[in-house]
């Protein structure tokens, strides 16, 4: 009986450890975050400003590192043409390793807020530790990639994105032809640490076997 029990226990924790492994293995290792914003925009990865620009029809693209499959992505965008004299838009995708995942904005997950200035906005907004729970979760959807307004710009867009094609949606918090100073955030993944005695709640999840 004694026997029985540690062959089972033993068997126990090599399925254990064979799913740990696993689980693993199938968390996104790379990143590459690809965005455009009309007018500008800043990104960031985990806090950490990736890239920045103000030209829509030139997007950049940024690879990132995830840890244990989790990164925080950050974006500001501003539209330079004060509210209605303008058409506000963010564009981006997320594509991970090699399979690949792909992210892209209009799909469940992102949240934005209308603010101030980047420049005067100092309260963590891009950090990996920042509550947006109070954020908005429904962006306002317009065209898709190659359409519309900004439809004019997709050849010039997908010589710099190349492979793959972008799937993704312009998007704005609210009417794209009122707030001109736009943050969005996305979180990959789960941060497993607790930042200041509270768990980080994370509000969004890798889309896995999606392609």
């Amino acid at each position: 009986m004694k026997t029985r029990l540690i062959f089972y226990f033993t068997l126990t924790l090599f399925l254990s450890g064979l799913l740990l492994i696993q689980t693993a293995d199938a968390m996104p290792k790379n990143g590459t975050l690809r965005v455009s914003g009309d007018n500008t925009w800043v990104a960031f990865v985990d806090g950490e400003e990736v890239a920045a620009s103000g030209n829509w029809q030139a997007p950049t693209v940024s690879e990132f590192k995830l840890d244990k499959g989790f990164a925080q992505i950050a974006v500001y965008v501003h539209d330079a043409e004060p509210g209605a004299a303008g058409r506000g838009g963010f564009l981006a995708d997320i594509v991970l390793d090699d399979k690949p995942d792909y992210i892209g904005t209009g799909e469940d997950g992102w949240r934005c807020d209308t603010g101030e200035l980047l420049d005067d906005r100092n309260d963590g907004w891009e950090e990996i530790d920042f509550d947006d729970s109070d954020w908005e979760d429904e962006l306002e959807i317009y065209e898709k990639f190659g359409a519309g307004i900004w439809g004019f710009g997709a050849p010039q867009m997908r010589a710099i994105l190349k492979d793959p094609d972008c799937e993704a949606n312009w998007v704005w918090c609210g009417p794209n032809d009122g707030e001109d100073d736009i943050y969005f955030r996305y979180t990959i993944g789960t941060l497993s640490v607790e930042p200041e005695d509270k768990l980080t709640t994370t509000w969004a999840r890798v889309k896995r076997d999606k392609m």
